[in-house]
């Protein structure tokens, strides 16, 4: 995405300080970062041929029962780096710092730790900070979502050393070690937070020894959809997956998966136009549906889009940017993708024994099933 968006023009417009609304579900939401490498694995797309390093942010459920903190939507550098790219195009200086969300300074203990597990992996070139109000609105349902980025594919990561790693301009031929890579994240992550000291990072302070890995979900925006089906593949604890409009990569593509598995497109991406979910979708052996979203595009499935809405920055007038994200109302957009999200995890999952798909999609007109299956 944000490749693209170097040359995108923005409307220049005064900003004032906005803080994300809290997140719509019953828990308040635990936020932390942490870095974790992998030193089995060297890193592929890495010059120097260093062990894989990736870049984690936690939202837990909890009821937290000290007073909110606010954090900063992007850390330091990574928001001013931003402002300085955008800002050339006319995006008001200091729009990205400006914004920030709520969260509980406090990490949760006892039950909350015991709730489910899901991972996200974001598109390519995209920071998996530009998906935190979808990830903190999905952990507030009751999920603890951890949420992964992936160096050198993603444009500007920012670790909590200060060290800076860029995109390393992953090719199209590249695409398939890309999504695999970042499979092996997930597995590697799974293992972590498997151990005392793995949960450590993300809990400081909690004493847990270690989250329910053995029964996990998965979403995934863009590539990252693609590696939600690859990771699927790989590893057996993940169950369950949601590809939001991400085209498919890599031998899962013929192999097909078991477990629930959704596919979610913007408008006209569907199976008769994008031909690896089609041949993806006759491979699928367990519960399966494809849903198609009316006036949105591609990065609808970001934050972007409700951010903007919160920045009083209106798409209609800049033409580039709703051609990326399309025409329907940000918030609205937003409340779509957490809310189907949740709605799958929660049958994915095995937490509800029908899939509440259904009703949720049937509150949005946009929203329309083009095929499903078992």
């Amino acid at each position: 995405m944000l490749q693209v968006l170097r040359l995108l023009p923005f409307v220049a417009m005064s900003v004032s300080a906005v803080v994300i609304p809290n997140p719509p579900g019953k828990y308040d939401v635990f936020y932390h970062t942490a870095k974790m490498v992998d030193k089995a694995r060297v890193d592929p797309f890495n010059p120097k041929h260093s062990p894989r390093a990736v870049m984690t942010s936690i939202f837990a459920p909890t009821h937290c029962k000290v007073d909110l903190k606010q954090k900063h939507y992007l850390p330091p550098a990574t928001a001013e780096y931003y402002s300085e790219l955008y800002g050339a195009y006319g995006l008001p200086n200091g729009s990205l710092q400006s914004i920030s969300f709520q969260a509980c300074p406090v990490p949760p203990r006892g039950h909350h730790l015991h709730l489910p597990l899901v991972i996200f992996s974001p598109a390519l070139g995209t920071t998996r900070l530009f998906y935190n109000a979808i990830a903190q609105a999905v952990a507030s349902a009751g999920y603890i979502v951890v949420s992964l980025d992936h160096p050198f594919d993603t444009e500007f990561l920012e670790f909590p050393d200060g060290s800076i790693v860029t995109a390393a301009n992953i090719s199209d031929a590249q695409v398939p070690l890309d999504v695999e890579t970042r499979a092996q994240d997930v597995r590697f992550v799974l293992d972590q937070l498997s151990t005392k000291a793995g949960v450590a990072a993300l809990f400081p302070g909690s004493g847990a020894s270690g989250l329910r890995t053995r029964h996990v979900a998965m979403y995934g925006h863009s590539v990252g959809g693609a590696a939600t089906a690859a990771a699927m593949h790989l590893d057996r604890r993940i169950v369950a997956g949601a590809n939001l409009d991400g085209s498919m990569f890599g031998s899962v593509v013929q192999k097909g998966l078991q477990g629930p598995f959704l596919l979610f497109g913007h408008e006209n991406k569907i199976q008769t136009t994008d031909p690896t979910w089609k041949e993806f979708w006759s491979n699928l052996r367990g519960w399966k549906l494809e849903l198609e979203a009316a006036k949105i595009q591609h990065y609808a499935f970001s934050d972007l889009p409700f951010l903007l809405n919160l920045l009083h920055l209106p798409v209609e007038r800049i033409p580039a940017i709703q051609r990326m994200v399309g025409t329907l109302d940000g918030a609205k957009g937003f409340e779509i993708v957490h809310r189907t999200v949740a709605a799958f995890l929660g049958f994915g999952l095995g937490e509800t024994s029908q899939c509440p798909l259904q009703g949720t999609i049937s509150d949005y007109s946009e929203v329309s099933v083009f095929e499903r299956g078992k």
